[in-house]
């Protein structure tokens, strides 16, 4: 009995090791492949906001804070909107890129950096 209790818990075990790879690698390999579409532009001292960035990416990159950011959205801070292109907040947000862009675009003129 104490066996198959051993061999169920290395199983699940594994499984969840199996699963916690497999959602590090796909998230590295979206990373990677934004980077390497963009890679002039993040490599540039180009600091325009683009509907491709992240929340994260446009902080790091502007100095605009967090809360301007999603103040422009309409939208709460989370983990998970922190790692979406404006786009996609946009997109389920029934917003029009273009003008948030634009608004976060004049917020960082506006931010003297």
């Amino acid at each position: 009995m104490k066996d198959k209790r051993k061999v169920i818990f290395w199983s699940l075990f594994l499984i969840i090791i199996l699963l916690l790879t497999i959602i590090f690698a796909v998230r590295t390999i979206h990373k990677y492949d934004t980077w390497k579409q963009n890679r002039d532009y993040l490599s540039s001292a180009n600091k325009t906001i683009e509907d491709w960035m992240t929340v994260n990416l446009i902080v790091n990159r502007s100095g605009i804070p967090k809360e301007l950011v999603y103040n422009e959205l309409g939208i709460n801070s989370s983990f998970t909107n922190d790692r979406k292109h404006i786009s996609k907040l946009c997109q389920e947000n029934n917003l029009n890129c273009t003008q948030v862009i634009a608004r976060l675009n004049r917020l960082d003129g506006k931010s003297g950096i």
